[in-house]
């Protein structure tokens, strides 16, 4: 049977007047039909399911007792020096990837097929965080954004020694779903791949892939949201179960908390192998330029950057960072590095990262001042990495001091998010960093590509 479209928003809200309207059994029937598909467009049943009453938590807990016993708990008296925290989950499925059937209608007799796109993608994946946070504290794990005060210290910021991520690998569902969603009968079963990260050895120290399961009959009432995140229990817990898992959380030193560097431990100059530019990096090497810029994330949000260097060094704002020793570096392709901030400077908003690796695609810098009315873009990830390498075009409209410091000031549009990246001539070289925007105006500014180097003290040699 071919993939079923999911209806628009109109078919949905006929098919909600259609059965506040008929008394006909065959209308009621497929009003009921469409409003279960749109409900898994819109995640509606997944949203309700973290609302779910005692009864259906009694019977989430029920059904997972078979494996819960297997996990490896945390003794009271043993130390946990290293924080542990979930990071994120990841998917290889691509949109169009079918993932499974749901069945409606009084006798789930009305099929619609499945595939991964991005609202799929959300309700898929949304029930993880909840499980994987729930699960890490019944095992005994200490995760530094679970406070223990009511008010913490804002100049000593917790950040987590270790994290956790999960790659979806596979997704297979049938199931039938009843009661306006209530109740939910079928089959799952996922394939996820985990790995811990050792943010002070810059190194994964643990991973598995292990498969998830979970079948119900519809005997107890579950809504959809539980129902996938039961597959994910089985499979978390099977990591959990694993005595190298729990050996490698448990031997790992920790670090705690950032503290600022003093002045003695500021890195000295450093300097960098100056990128090459590149021929028709604005048109015809596009897809390179964008590849130099990367997204800068970490708990309390993200920005933008560039890469600086060959050899990993990338350039973002001091605000992007913060006060983060360690941050999130994401690249185009979506493969996600650590980096070190080896150097910021807080007055001229400029932070230097560094992340393991080399032959990344740096961008070339610019020296000179372009002549007010040049034509600038600039690429950056405004709202975050959802729309990282967004391009947007505009000029040199004049340059200004602002509070002793001086600033390009473009009609190039940039958002939240986009602070950190570049803004590059003509050719595809930079010339400065975008800091900030004017109100809800397009009146955008950018630190001097040539002052923000000096800032954190990086000279680039050569041609």
């Amino acid at each position: 049977m071919p993939n079923t479209p999911f209806p628009s928003k109109k078919k949905m809200c006929a098919a909600n007047l259609s059965i506040e309207q008929s008394t006909q059994d065959g209308r009621m029937r497929a009003a009921r039909t469409w409003i279960m598909a749109c409900a898994l467009v819109c995640a509606h049943h997944f949203v309700q399911a973290q609302n779910t009453t005692s009864g259906d938590d009694q019977a989430t807990q029920k059904a997972a007792a078979t494996t819960a016993s297997q996990v490896i708990r945390v003794p009271r008296e043993v130390e946990q020096k290293a924080a542990l925290r979930f990071s994120r989950l990841r998917t290889l499925l691509r949109d169009g990837d079918p993932i499974g059937e749901i069945k409606t209608g009084a006798s789930c007799g009305s099929i619609t097929r499945l595939s991964m796109n991005p609202r799929t993608e959300q309700a898929v994946m949304s029930p993880m965080l909840r499980v994987v946070r729930d699960e890490l504290s019944r095992a005994g794990y200490r995760d530094p954004q679970v406070q223990s005060k009511l008010f913490e210290e804002d100049s000593d910021p917790k950040v987590p020694d270790l994290l956790l991520g999960g790659m979806l690998e596979e997704f297979r569902t049938s199931y039938c779903s009843t009661d306006s969603g209530a109740r939910t009968d079928g089959t799952l079963r996922t394939k996820i791949h985990w790995e811990v990260y050792d943010q002070a050895q810059r190194k994964v120290v643990y991973g598995k892939t292990v498969e998830g399961t979970y079948e119900t009959h519809g005997a107890e009432a579950m809504r959809e949201g539980d129902f996938f995140a039961m597959a994910y229990r089985d499979a978390l817990r099977k990591v959990l179960a694993d005595q190298q898992f729990y050996d490698a959380v448990i031997s790992a030193p920790g670090g705690g908390q950032v503290k600022p560097a003093t002045a003695a431990e500021k890195p000295d100059k450093l300097v960098l192998k100056r990128a090459v530019p590149l021929n028709d990096a604005l048109s015809k090497n596009m897809t390179m330029t964008r590849a130099g810029v990367v997204t800068v994330s970490h708990a309390g949000g993200s920005g933008s950057g560039f890469f600086v260097s060959e050899n990993g060094y990338v350039i973002t704002n001091s605000h992007v960072v913060g006060s983060n020793r360690f941050v999130r570096v994401i690249l185009a392709t979506g493969r996600e590095l650590v980096g070190e901030v080896i150097q910021r400077d807080i007055g001229r908003d400029v932070a230097l990262i560094k992340t393991e690796g080399s032959n990344f695609p740096a961008l070339a810098v610019n020296d000179d001042d372009l002549n007010i009315g040049s034509e600038v873009i600039a690429i950056g990830s405004p709202l975050g990495e959802v729309l990282s390498g967004t391009v947007t075009r505009g000029v040199v409209s004049a340059y200004r001091m602002i509070s002793g410091r001086r600033y390009i000031q473009s009609d190039v549009s940039i958002l939240p998010g986009s602070s950190g990246g570049p803004l590059l001539d003509r050719s595809g070289r930079v010339v400065g960093i975008a800091v900030m925007i004017l109100g809800n105006t397009r009146i955008s500014f950018f630190v001097p590509i040539q002052e923000a180097l000096v800032s954190v003290r990086v000279t680039l040699s050569g041609p």
